[in-house]
């Protein structure tokens, strides 16, 4: 490695299980002779990356037979520069066996801080059983398109829901960039309440204010909770628990300092829930959870910055006339006991206010402005949140 440089995640993703299960039926994406083009924003200026691939819920191999890196040059028109190849061992093609994950070579390929760019990856068979959700946006075409610049999609995969834009790629989590000795990464963990456009914006907002040597990672999967696995009908995609998956996922990241976590909503609500359900918890047992997640953290000597919880009050229609989940005061009770625990304990390094986005008629409500259904926030409401991070927790 150079002098004075490491190696800092600059991009990431959550890794969900693919498909989806009713009853006997699961319901899977494949690929076959195919390519997928991710194209993502680094958020740290580097002079070279690797790539992390995975494998990790799938029983088969997964056998990669080419993958490239290019900046993109030009976003609706879907060129790029000269596509650079990625090797892994010195090789082009390479073998993922089930549950595992591999990372690249290095590769001489320069990031820039939010500029767009296009990872390429070629199977000539295989099925997404591993997948980010969040962060990227994925196009797949025919045949081997590695070399080239021009990229002719035939799909986007992408599934808009009420819950959380799917921005589904396959077998892509991470990207590292060869950084500055100074730099280092933040790391926003929670459910779907992070699941959008706040990790760019914090990494935009940062920009502004000149701090170049600070990377901005997602770590948050919609519907996820603290110590409970995904369950209901759509379990795998709610993911691993934070607790299960912290180590094979953000503990692997390099270069982190500072996590903003914002989990512990999912396990109140969801055992309340139609189509996703549990054991109700009370109080005590989310705090304890919460706890954990803070420990595991604090265990890789990173600072933690804790959310209060957004208000949720209104939440819960599934379909017309159907309602998948109803507040009620002592659920809420729940969480108000959860957020006092948050603004009194000095387990984490400081704590972050949400009363910004509250209705001033039912402070239990989110702003009407801000949501479409009572409990996720616009991006005028995600910005208004990174706005709202102190400045010293950056």
């Amino acid at each position: 490695m150079e002098e004075n440089k490491k190696w800092v995640a600059c991009w990431s993703t959550a890794p969900v299980k693919g498909g989806i299960h009713i009853g006997p039926l699961h319901l899977n994406n494949g690929l076959l002779y195919s390519t997928a083009r991710t194209v993502l924003r680094p958020t740290l200026k580097g002079e070279k990356i690797r790539l992390t691939l995975s494998n990790r819920y799938s029983k088969k191999t997964l056998t990669v037979s080419g993958c490239s890196v290019a900046t993109v040059t030009d976003l609706k028109k879907h060129e790029t520069d000269t596509p650079v190849t990625v090797t892994f061992g010195g090789k082009e093609e390479v073998t993922i066996p089930p549950g595992e994950d591999i990372t690249s070579d290095e590769i001489c390929f320069a990031t820039e801080s939010l500029k767009e760019i296009a990872v390429n990856i070629f199977v000539k068979a295989a099925v997404m059983r591993t997948k980010g959700l969040y962060g990227s946006d994925t196009w797949l075409s025919f045949g081997n398109q590695t070399k080239n610049k021009n990229f002719i999609p035939m799909w986007h995969l992408i599934l808009k829901t009420n819950i959380a834009v799917l921005q589904t790629n396959p077998f892509l989590t991470r990207v590292d960039t060869l950084a500055d000795g100074d730099a280092y990464a933040i790391v926003i963990a929670g459910d779907s309440t992070f699941a959008n456009e706040t990790p760019f914006l914090l990494a935009e907002r940062l920009k502004k204010a000149g701090k170049n040597n600070v990377a901005v990672i997602q770590q948050a999967i919609a519907g996820n909770r603290i110590g409970v696995n995904g369950m209901g009908i759509i379990a795998n995609l709610f993911g691993e628990s934070f607790l299960g998956r912290f180590d094979k996922d953000i503990a692997k990241c390099p270069g982190v300092k500072k996590v903003i976590f914002k989990e512990g909503i999912n396990d109140v609500i969801h055992p309340h829930s139609l189509t996703a359900g549990g054991t109700p918890v009370t109080a005590e047992e989310v705090i304890d959870r919460t706890k954990k997640a803070i420990k595991k953290c604090k265990e890789q000597g990173w600072e933690v910055y804790v959310s209060r919880k957004t208000p949720f009050k209104g939440f819960g229609k599934l379909l017309p006339g159907i309602r998948d989940f109803t507040w009620t005061k002592e659920i809420q009770d729940i969480v108000d006991a959860l957020d006092k625990w948050i603004e009194e304990t000095d387990e984490h390094d400081g704590y972050i206010v949400t009363d910004y986005l509250r209705d001033e008629k039912d402070k239990e409500m989110l702003k009407a402005e801000l949501t479409k259904d009572f409990i996720h926030y616009n991006v005028e409401g995600q910005k208004m949140f990174v706005e709202h991070i102190p400045e010293e927790y950056l």
